[in-house]
C-alpha cells in the first residue's frame, strides 16, 4: 500500500492519512480522488486528471508537474500533497 498525506488545511474530519494501490503518481492520485471524493475538486479537472497547481513529494522527493505521469509510486511510499500557499 501507498500512504497519501494531506496538509491539515484540506483536511475534512481532520483525517490527514489514507491508503491507496501502488502505480504511476497520477494513477495514484485519481485512484485517491475517486476513494475519497471530497478531495475530487481539489485534486483532477473535469476531464478527471489530475490538476497542477498542488505540489507532490514522493518520500522526501519533489515531483515536478511535468514528471507526475511517469513517476512510479511503489508500496511502502509516502506522497505527500501540499497545497498552494498565498503570503501576504
Amino acid at each position: 500500500m501507498v500512504t497519501i498525506v494531506l496538509s491539515s488545511a484540506w483536511a475534512q474530519g481532520g483525517q490527514t492519512r489514507f491508503e491507496v494501490g501502488e502505480g504511476l503518481l497520477n494513477e495514484v492520485l485519481k485512484e485517491f480522488a475517486v476513494s475519497q471524493p471530497a478531495y475530487r475538486h481539489r485534486l483532477l479537472d473535469g476531464d478527471g486528471e489530475p490538476l497542477g497547481y498542488f505540489n507532490v513529494y514522493l518520500g522526501d522527493e519533489f515531483v515536478p508537474r511535468g514528471h507526475r505521469a511517469d513517476a512510479p509510486v511503489r508500496p511502502g511510499t509516502t506522497v505527500t500533497i501540499v497545497p498552494p500557499l498565498a503570503g501576504g
